[in-house]
């Protein structure tokens, strides 16, 4: 049984623990409605310490719904205010919990959609490339276009022409050093700029 909030004037409702309780085993609606709303606003608070509104407000329905379909299997141990505070934080942290899960999920799952996506372009032995690469490709070159122009210039005369440093400082007329310097500053720029993209970077050049 789900119920939806009625305005309530604060501290209106007050209530007898045992007496609710047993009626609420009987199956009684309307000592089921009095715990309803004399606990929904207090506990929809403390439900929203942990998640948002739209899951809060599910944690305490649940909550109640599970207290109704037990019936005379409902039994408190404790008192209902910790029974009921105590069962709201439970099911908020076990939705984080299973929050946490699909995400590791998802991610593990995306992986492996770009590897086997990846394999399969690789064994076809037609040089067609996967949307992956096509896109780390554009991903690249757009990074490798924020780099400084001498800066640009050494990493794509060193990584894309595979030029050694010294024929490097030759042709820009620079010492090797300052090759070395240039080429430092690029990679490192580069690694902020894709670390997003480096696991599956790291999949291509595998």
């Amino acid at each position: 049984m789900r119920l939806n909030p009625i305005s309530v004037p604060k501290n209106a409702i007050s209530i007898n623990d045992d007496s609710v309780i047993s009626q609420i085993k009987e199956r009684n609606q309307g000592a089921f409605r009095l715990l309803f709303d004399a606990y929904y606003k207090s506990l929809y608070a403390y439900a929203t310490k942990f998640v948002g509104a739209e899951i809060a407000h599910d944690a305490v329905q649940d909550l109640f719904s599970g207290i109704w379909q037990k019936g005379a299997d409902w039994n408190i141990t404790s008192s209902l205010h910790n029974y009921l505070f105590t069962g709201v934080r439970n099911n908020c942290l076990q939705w984080l919990e299973k929050q946490k899960v699909r995400d590791r999920y998802m991610q593990e799952s995306a992986w492996q959609l770009a590897v086997d996506e990846v394999n399969f372009y690789h064994s076809g032995g037609d040089g067609a490339q996967s949307l992956l690469e096509t896109e780390l490709q554009h991903k690249v070159d757009e990074a490798i276009s924020k780099l400084p122009p001498q800066c640009q210039k050494v990493f794509r005369m060193s990584r894309l022409e595979v030029k050694k440093n010294r024929e490097i400082a030759d042709e820009l007329d620079i010492s090797q050093k300052a090759v070395e310097k240039q080429l430092t500053k690029a990679l490192k720029f580069l690694r902020e700029e894709l670390k997003e993209y480096m696991p599956f970077l790291l999949i291509l050049l595998g």
